[in-house]
Order: structure tokens, then C-alpha cells, then sequence
């Protein structure tokens, strides 16, 4: 729905028909030069806003021939996507037009009656840049996890369990890492089963000074896999 709503408002992906080689139609995009164009991509509810029914994360690709001015054309996709009674943040850590490929937005809308949560403008300022890791001399948080849930019960019986880096635009505003956890339940599975490998899991990550986030819906039965965000509260966020 979100991906029609760009093309209509013409900033999305707009893909047409530019000709056939080998009995294959070639693809292209029909966007003004200088616009960028913009690609609206499933977001986990585990990462939507609490109170929203609907969420993604958006994805802004400048067009790198013409140029744009990112202030510009973000705040012009920003007010346009706006106009259709969507919410809208420049959503993760921030990012710079010299060495960036893109930017992102969270979009979403709100259940009815509910409000969106008070976030100001610089709420993700804090979000480190990504770091890559030297195993042998400081270990990748994202591996500890995997370490210390591999050892759960929930982990032994589950069809599978994995682990891995989101991006920052999925990130709770207040946290300063984050890792997002799937879990897929053996088949057959009861919900009361599944909300006690919750509790088990919440449990380590959170002897391990974590927080954990799941879906504000309750999780279906016979659900195929669970989605969790697995966070840390920054410091700075704290404080304030």
C-alpha cells in the first residue's frame, strides 16, 4: 500500500516497460531527474511505534547523477507522504549526503483513537556508527547473544532461532544496540509453550542487562515464528 502511495505521489519506485531483449521485458524507472526515488520495505511489529497498525521503513535513494539536495527532497517526500495521514520520522542514526548511499524514514499510521508517541526530531542523535569488531580483542555483542541462546531450551527445540543486526531506523529511540531475534517454534507448538520460551529467552538477555521488545498484538496461535527486538537502553537516554 505504501509502495502505491509513492508511485502516485510520484518520489516511489515507478518501474515501467522500456523495451524486450530475449523475450524478456527490460525494467526502468520513470522518475524526474534529481527526485531520487523511494522504496517502502516490511518492517517486523516488534519495531512499530506502540499504538500503530500499520508500519515500514522507507528507503530515499538520491539521484546521484543530477544531484539532490537531500534536505530538500526528504523534506518534500516527508510532507507528501504526510498529506496522505501517514506519520513520519527520519527514523536511526544519522546520516551524511557525502558518504551515504540513502536515507531512511519510519512510516506508519496509527490505530484509531490512539496518538502518535511524543519523539522529537534528534530522538536517534545518540545511535552509534556501525563498528566492526577484532575477535581477538573484543567480542561482537551480536555473537554473545547468539552464545548465550543457543544454550536455552527454547533454542534446542525450536526449528530455529536466528540472530542478527537491523537497521538503526527499527531501532527503539531510546537504545544504543540492538539485534533482532527470530524465533521459529517446532511445528506444533502451543501458544502456551511459545509464551514460556518468551519468558525463558527474555530472561537470559535480560541477566545479560538487555531489554527485550515483542509485538504489542497478542502472538497468533500455531504462530510459525516470533519476532523480538533484543536492546540496550543508552546511557544518555538515561540520564536525561
Amino acid at each position: 500500500m505504501v509502495n502505491y502511495d509513492l508511485d502516485q505521489l510520484k518520489v516511489g519506485e515507478n518501474r515501467v516497460i522500456v523495451g524486450r531483449k530475449d523475450g524478456y521485458d527490460l525494467h526502468g524507472r520513470d522518475i524526474a531527474p534529481g527526485d531520487g526515488w523511494c522504496q517502502a520495505i516490511y518492517a517486523p511489529e516488534c519495531a512499530w511505534p506502540r499504538g500503530a497498525d500499520l508500519c515500514v521503513r522507507v528507503e530515499w535513494h538520491p539521484d546521484r547523477e543530477v544531484g539532490s539536495d537531500w534536505a530538500e527532497r526528504l523534506k518534500a517526500v516527508t510532507c507528501a507522504l504526510r498529506s496522505l495521514d501517514y506519520v513520519v520520522e527520519r527514523a536511526g542514526r544519522p546520516v551524511a549526503p557525502e558518504k551515504d548511499l540513502r536515507a531512511d524514514l519510519l512510516v506508519y499510521r496509527m490505530g484509531l483513537g490512539k496518538t502518535p508517541p511524543p519523539r522529537p526530531d534528534d530522538a536517534w542523535a545518540h545511535v552509534p556508527p556501525p563498528r566492526t569488531y577484532h575477535r581477538r580483542r573484543e567480542a561482537d555483542p551480536l555473537d554473545l547473544l547468539r552464545h548465550w541462546l543457543r544454550e536455552t531450551t527454547a533454542a534446542r527445540k525450536a526449528s530455529s532461532l536466528v540472530v542478527w543486526d537491523p537497521p538503526s531506523v527499527l531501532w527503539p529511540p531510546e537504545a544504543d544496540f540492538c539485534a533482532h531475534l527470530r524465533w521459529a517454534p517446532a511445528p506444533g507448538t502451543s501458544s502456551a509453550e511459545i509464551y514460556e520460551g518468551l519468558r525463558e529467552i527474555g530472561s537470559v538477555v535480560q541477566d545479560a542487562g538487555y531489554l527485550t521488545r515483542l509485538q504489542e498484538r497478542p502472538i497468533p496461535d500455531a504462530a510459525k515464528s516470533v519476532d523480538l527486538l533484543v536492546y540496550r537502553k543508552s546511557d544518555s537516554v538515561t540520564r536525561a
